[in-house]
């Protein structure tokens, strides 16, 4: 196996753009399942309740993120004939596979020391893969609108991965007549797939794309990193970003399946929904990519949360049951529109927030960084998935049965109210982010300067953290 390791300072290929983006398609083929089919399949098919099925969720998710820390520490020091990003990808295929059919493949008298334990390995598994990646598309370019379509290339094959998941009862119902709702069989089906295509693609990617550089050679320490998430405005603000918006998606993930199968009565439909959601997705990507050239991205950040949030409440407006389904789809549709930035924005954010702390530090903490932004989405999405589920279980409902007005109200304060509020204040919050595509601009010139001699320029008032960018 070869090292790709050429500067990336010009566009990257379609080829590789394809390559490196393809392996978040199995990713999220079956990431999307965990977080939001698993929890309700486990209630209702082993020997797990809901309320416990909630708590080792939150409590797998928050060991898994810190993990995180870790991994980012040691991935920004790694260094090998691979790179410092790759040799990770290939352990998180050993993990990843060893625990994916055990967890989408459960025995009727599983316990919830069965679904902690492999849940655990499989969030081990994702954290090996994601913060590598992560701080790896970040380091593949540092020109704004490059960093962007990579991170739109990636966020393509993320949101077809979540969409082939649902196309899974779909294909299997067309060839064998069985229902398109999700069963056991489906999920067994799913971690077959994954555990053939997610291997072949890392090791593609590992082959093909260059290792990217680091405009310091400085190794990171834990004690900058500490002082960077202290000193650091930018990060701070973006770390408050991110809690706010965990809470909420942690809640609407946990019971979305249950809102539209068991609330709605939509679960022969409920596998059109998503695929429409996710195919509006994609169809949305060039269009917001364009928007971007004119707009700065933390603007449009705000935006693709606060409009989904305040349309949401539209769907109470239709009798549940099959007459509810058009309505649904529609939404869908509009939501998948409007969120699509969401899948690759917030990343290339972060990715100018690693360069201003470079800028200012003289480290690399790509990584690192990556893996602060994922323990507090996890810990938060943890958090708010567990106490959506415990309101649930508090106000009495119960999943494929005949529920009354209060238990109702739970599920709708759990699935609804909690979201919009904390997507909302996201927003609010993103809006005003102090990285604009100006002010990164000088920040990707004081990089460059440090790799060769240039002009000096003249001091410029570009305030972030209530101080000037000082020149190089």
């Amino acid at each position: 196996m070869t090292k790709t390791t050429e500067p990336v300072d010009k566009p990257l290929s379609l080829a590789r753009l394809t390559i490196f983006g393809f392996p978040a398609l199995p990713h999220a083929f079956v990431a999307g399942a965990l977080y939001s089919i698993l929890p309700a399949y486990y209630a209702a098919n082993t020997t797990v309740s809901l309320a416990a099925i909630g708590a080792i969720a939150g409590a797998s998710r928050i060991f898994d993120a810190l993990n995180d820390p870790i991994v980012g520490y040691l991935s920004d020091r790694t260094k090998t004939r691979l790179g410092a990003r790759k040799p990770w990808l290939l352990g998180a295929i050993f993990f990843c596979v060893l625990s994916i059919t055990q967890l989408f493949q459960p025995p009727a008298d599983a316990t919830i020391i069965y679904f902690a334990w492999w849940s655990t390995v499989l969030y081990t598994g994702f954290t090996m893969f994601e913060i590598p990646r992560s701080a790896w598309s970040a380091e593949l370019s540092r020109d704004y609108h490059e960093r962007t379509r990579i991170m739109t290339y990636v966020a393509l094959f993320n949101i077809a991965g979540s969409l082939s998941f649902y196309a899974v009862p779909i294909v299997t119902s067309i060839l064998t007549g069985s229902t398109t709702q999700i069963t056991g069989e489906t999920l067994g089906l799913i971690s077959w797939i994954y555990m053939v295509v997610m291997p072949i693609g890392l090791i593609a990617a590992i082959i093909f794309v260059p290792s990217g550089r680091q405009v310091t050679s400085q190794p990171a320490t834990m004690k900058g990193v500490f002082a960077s998430l202290w000193r650091s405005k930018p990060l701070l603000r973006y770390c408050t970003i991110v809690t706010a918006w965990g809470l909420g998606q942690g809640a609407l993930i946990g019971t979305v399946f249950i809102f539209q199968t068991d609330y709605m009565g939509l679960g022969d439909y409920f596998v059109f929904i998503m695929i429409t959601l996710f195919a509006s997705s994609i169809l949305a990507l060039p269009v917001w990519n364009r928007v971007l050239k004119t707009m700065d991205r933390h603007r449009l950040w705000a935006l693709c949360v606060a409009l989904p949030a305040l349309a949401a409440p539209l769907i109470l407006f239709f009798e549940p049951g099959p007459s509810a389904f058009i309505p649904a789809l529609i939404f869908a549709a509009f939501k998948g529109f409007m969120s699509s930035p969401a899948n690759f924005v917030p990343t290339a954010v972060l990715s100018d927030v690693i360069d201003y702390d470079t800028m200012k530090t003289g480290t690399n903490k790509a990584a690192n960084f990556f893996a602060f932004k994922n323990i507090l989405e996890k810990i938060a999405m943890a958090i708010g998935g567990a106490i959506a589920f415990g309101i649930m279980d508090a106000m009495g409902y119960q999943i494929g049965k005949t529920n009354d007005d209060t238990a109702n109200m739970g599920l709708l304060i759990a699935y609804m109210a909690m979201p919009i509020a904390f997507h909302l204040l996201t927003a609010a919050l993103a809006w005003h982010f102090p990285i604009s595509a100006a002010k990164h601009k000088i920040i990707q010139r004081r990089l460059e300067s440090r790799r060769a001699p240039v002009e000096p320029e003249p001091e410029l008032d570009v305030t972030i953290d209530a101080q000037p960018i000082p020149a190089a």
